[in-house]
């Protein structure tokens, strides 16, 4: 089994290295939740995810990176917003770290959305610079899928501050919703003349880019979705399966060869401007 990487003294660490665990990565943000749920949800998720999964595999979780890029959170109070440019050399710059330190193999928990891109810039150039290949996954969109097994009518209660996410959230941290909280905050119809379908923009059903913000569709609460028909026991049922679900994708990272292209060398020079 594993452990926590801030617990370990720099020789522990050194030491694990010999063994080759995986390396878990958990990436969050701090930004509204809605009414009810702390800002800070995604990145304590992402970072309880990652010790609970290390407890039960061969993996050592770092400390949880808690911003991310929530620019369109960013006129509500309490959002942490961290430029794409400057958030994709943290990661380059903590994965190469990990590297440095001695590991090959590295699971990056991504759990905001606009933090994969990111992700995936800073993973391509460590893969350019030394060959290691990083994995990452959304355990975010994982809730979003296996949340559907809970209720009779998903899309009812899906929402930013509604399910999946109020459900994991009175599990994590005992959050209670009022009786009489609603079914959430509706969004204007329009927004300069698209349709506004949740968190998104449509027209004619088909997805279309804006650059709108939060306060813009949703000023009171900051969320929508009904956050009155999850529960505890939802909430700890849902957790319990990403965690299986995050183990087995360890042992499949854990298997391969050392997380490195085959021939365990660089693939190309890092691009000019790259740290």
């Amino acid at each position: 089994m594993g452990g926590e990487w801030r617990l370990m003294t720099w020789q522990q660490v050194r030491s694990a290295a010999a063994d080759q665990p995986v390396v878990l990565v958990p990436l969050g943000c701090v930004e509204t939740q809605g009414p009810y749920t702390p800002i800070g949800f995604e990145h304590d998720m992402a970072d309880r995810l990652g010790r609970d999964v290390a407890a039960r595999s061969h993996a050592l979780a770092i400390p949880g990176l808690p911003f991310g890029n929530s620019d369109t959170f960013e006129p509500l109070a309490g959002t942490v917003y961290i430029s794409p440019r400057t958030l994709a050399a943290l990661y380059e710059d903590v994965f190469l770290a990990i590297h440095r330190s001695g590991f090959r193999k590295i699971l990056a928990l991504a759990f905001h959305v606009p933090n994969q891109p990111l992700v995936e810039e800073a993973a391509r150039a460590v893969r350019r610079a030394t060959g290691v290949s990083i994995t990452w996954v959304n355990p975010g969109a994982l809730a979003g899928v296996f949340y559907k097994e809970f209720f009779d009518d998903p899309a009812a209660v899906r929402g930013h501050g509604a399910e999946p996410g109020i459900s994991l959230a009175r599990y994590l941290y005992g959050t209670e919703v009022p009786a009489d909280a609603g079914a959430g905050e509706k969004a204007p119809p329009k927004y300069g003349g698209l349709d506004v379908k949740g968190a998104a923009l449509q027209f004619r059903e088909f997805p279309v880019g804006k650059p709108f913000t939060w306060d813009e569709l949703y000023p009171e609460s900051g969320g929508f979705g009904d956050p009155t028909r999850g529960s505890v026991d939802i909430g700890r049922r849902l957790y319990e399966r990403i965690v299986d679900y995050l183990v087995a994708l360890v042992e499949a990272v854990d298997s391969s060869s050392d997380g490195a292209v085959p021939d365990g060398q660089p693939t190309g020079k890092r691009r000019s401007g790259s740290r």
